[in-house]
């Protein structure tokens, strides 16, 4: 066994004796060493997939280097790698250099980071034998002209002054290849699509390829469609949804440079690109890039990352920086290049905040919502227990108008808590500790994060009453009260429920664009890049689900969510138009998308940042404990505390006084999930050498407990969240 610090050969293969280092997907931070057969020295190489002796069953793993004889002289017993993957996949050796970086930044073992470049389909299995795959048919891009269109086919549009602007910045990087990272800075509706599609066209006649990456899977079918009416066959899509056949064609045609662009979300920053020339992030503050499980890396890192190395430009794009690339603008890292008006000087949407109050609570505005019928429900009697009469007014009028609307509600389901009206009982995950949401469609209790489901509650199991209470409002409750009151408006409702079946997004989109739908209700899937010129109206149903989050980026978030969705108005001929619910109307979040003001955003939002000393000023790891045994998990927790301020205030630490705070450990805010406790412990400072050394240490902790009543500990770089 060896550490994950070899340098990676691309000399030819001694015939005999040969040896290689085998990084096998498991969260061991180090590479294994097995002895190449004569049978297999032709194919195994750095970057193949083979399959070695490892445990009881055996593993899949990928070599990173090899050498002539052992790397370490006291290993006693080396075994034979077993098999090769023949599937023509193989990781390039830039990929196993990025790789490597990732494992050594986020702290996870180098297989898992491999692991995870590969996308779904491709990746190794610790108990499945490797065979041979059929070649895939052609792939057929989602939400996108299924016939075959030459590159270069769709016309160019005429660009306006300010994306001339920013190309003149940004095509000389890409013709004579030099790394310089972009803040592509636009409101919404600017044009900043038709600047990636532009600097794409300069990488392609310089003979590069591209990667535009999207946060999720939902922003993929548009700007694939736009891409592939420029570019033709020569754009490929990548995301976990496509199918398996279709992933494999679409990394070998990557890797031979048939595909010149790929359009992806954040597993496509691993794409074996031939000859990358440009990477393009949009929507690049969306947390959506960060991965929630091991190994924890923000694509938009990565990307930036994977550009520096390779010497190419990279634009990150947004209406709503992230507070980490704003300051990095400010500072000089990144060049800021902004587009402050939309296309055709279309006017921003005006935006009217709707000021909700709960039971009892007094407002002297007679054109407002009396005391809403339940206490987290927007509305009133005179309007609806959920739309308040001026956005009820709006959407009557845009259906005479026979203009089309936006409805945002980021809760799916119908009721987010199902309680009996005699002793207060509440429906709750058995798993998890959050209340079951009830979903009407269906006829049952249903938790969202662990997929536990149960049938209507038809007697309360502590009082035997069966009077229940249905409070809270998701997003299918939104769409039985719209068909109330609004019968005669065609709705369509895009959440996690209504798009479960391959091609229901796409059909719902195409439905909308084509106006046989005059209403879309959804969560964030309707919040960003979304262009229908028929919408006139956005109304968001309760701007505070995020605001009321305790994590310090809940204002953040908030802003961005408004101001993101209030962008999808307006974008036509005609002028468009925002309503805002809130609780909070006069919360600075708010007040800032209501101007649609980020500058006022940020500088409100970084004098409490700075008061808490929180990022984009500091840097944070976070160490999260999980398992079965609640006082095994805070026991766990609470050692690795204790011993951890005990590690700072060594000399060997390298740390002085006060450089790294230790904030925890305490529970999460959903402190069971799956089953299982959590408690997180977070590492503060502004050396981030510092931090990962004293992660490190946190990791090389010695633990009790074994199967199931082990605790788990993962680590979390630059999280995004604290929840």
């Amino acid at each position: 066994m060896t550490t994950s610090h070899i340098p990676i050969e691309a000399t030819t293969l001694p015939p005999r004796r040969t040896y290689a280092e085998v990084a096998v997907p498991v969260p061991v931070r180090q590479t294994f060493t097995y002895r190449v057969p004569e049978s297999l020295a032709d194919r195994v190489r750095p970057g193949a997939q083979v399959r070695v002796p490892f445990g009881r069953r055996g593993a899949e793993g990928f070599v990173v280097s090899m050498s002539a004889v052992p790397p370490r002289p006291d290993l006693k017993e080396i075994r034979d790698i077993t098999a090769v993957d023949e599937s023509g996949h193989p990781i390039t050796l830039e990929l196993l250099e990025l790789t490597r970086w990732l494992a050594d930044y986020y702290l996870c073992s180098w297989g898992e980071a491999l692991k995870a470049a590969l996308p779904g389909g491709l990746e190794p299995s610790r108990a499945a034998p490797i065979r041979r795959r059929k070649p895939a048919e052609p792939p057929i891009a989602m939400g996108a002209e299924s016939e075959t269109v030459d590159e270069a086919s769709s016309p160019r549009r005429s660009l306006t002054t300010q994306q001339r602007a920013a190309l003149e910045s940004i095509l000389p990087a890409v013709t004579e290849p030099a790394h310089r990272a972009f803040l592509l800075f636009g409101v919404t509706g600017s044009g900043k699509t038709e600047v990636y599609l532009e600097a794409a066209a300069r990488a392609r006649e310089v003979g590069g390829q591209c990667l535009i990456m999207v946060p999720e899977i939902s922003l993929a079918p548009q700007l694939m469609g736009q891409f592939r009416r420029r570019f033709g066959d020569a754009v490929v899509l990548w995301h976990s949804g496509v199918p398996q056949a279709q992933r494999r064609d679409s990394w070998r045609r990557v890797a031979d440079g048939s595909a010149g662009i790929v359009v992806g979300a954040r597993s496509a920053v691993f794409a074996p690109f031939r000859s990358l020339r440009l990477i393009v992030v949009d929507e690049e503050h969306e947390p959506a890039y960060k991965q929630d499980e091991t190994p924890r890396y923000h694509g938009r890192d990565v990307a930036i990352v994977r550009a520096h190395r390779l010497g190419i430009p990279i634009v990150l794009g947004s209406a709503t920086p992230s507070l980490e690339s704003y300051q990095n603008a400010e500072n000089g890292k990144y060049t800021r290049l902004d587009m402050p008006r939309r296309i055709d000087d279309r006017p921003t949407p005006p935006v009217t905040i709707v000021p909700l109050r709960r039971r009892g609570e007094a407002t002297s505005n007679d054109d407002l919502p009396e005391a809403a019928r339940e206490d987290d429900e927007p509305g009133g009697r005179r309007g609806s227990g959920i739309l308040s009469p001026p956005l009820i007014r709006a959407l009557r009028d845009r259906i005479r108008r026979a203009e089309q609307s936006i409805l945002f509600l980021n809760r799916r389901g119908h009721s987010t808590v199902v309680r009996c009206d005699d002793c207060g009982w509440v429906a709750r995950c058995p798993h998890c500790d959050i209340s079951l949401t009830w979903h009407a469609d269906r006829v049952e209790l249903r938790c969202h994060y662990c997929a536990y489901r149960s049938r209507s509650i038809e007697v309360c199991p502590d009082c035997k009453g069966a009077c229940f209470v249905y409070r809270g409002i998701g997003t299918q409750k939104v769409e039985a009260e719209i068909a109330r009151l609004v019968p005669e408006a065609r709705l369509a409702r895009m959440d996690f429920d209504s798009t479960r079946r391959r091609g229901s997004m796409e059909k719902i989109i195409d439905d909308f664009r084509h106006r046989r739908a005059d209403i879309l209700l959804g969560t964030q899937m309707v919040a960003r890049g979304l262009d229908f010129p028929g919408v006139t109206l956005v109304g968001v149903i309760n701007a505070d689900t995020q605001l009321n989050l305790p994590d310090f980026r809940s204002a953040e978030r908030t802003f961005q969510l408004l101001t993101q969705v209030a962008g999808r108005a307006g974008r036509g001929s005609i002028a468009g138009e925002v309503i805002v619910q809130s609780y909070a109307a006069g919360h600075y979040a708010v007040e800032a998308a209501r101007g649609h003001d980020f500058p006022l955003f940020f500088a409100t939002e970084m004098v409490f940042r700075r008061e808490v000393d929180y990022p984009p000023l500091s840097r944070m790891i976070s160490l999260l404990f999980d398992g079965v045994d609640e006082a095994r998990v805070i026991a766990r927790a609470e050692e690795t505390a204790r011993q951890l301020k005990a590690w700072l205030e060594l000399p060997s630490s390298g740390n002085s006084p006060g450089r790294i705070e230790l904030l925890g450990p305490a529970p999460r805010s959903l402190s069971r999930l799956k089953g299982k406790h959590r408690w997180h412990l977070t590492l503060k400072g502004h050396d981030h050498r510092s931090l990962r050394r004293a992660a490190e240490a946190a990791l090389a902790l010695p633990f009790d407990g074994k199967g199931k009543s082990a605790v788990r500990l993962a680590v979390d770089v630059d999280p995004v969240s604290l929840l």
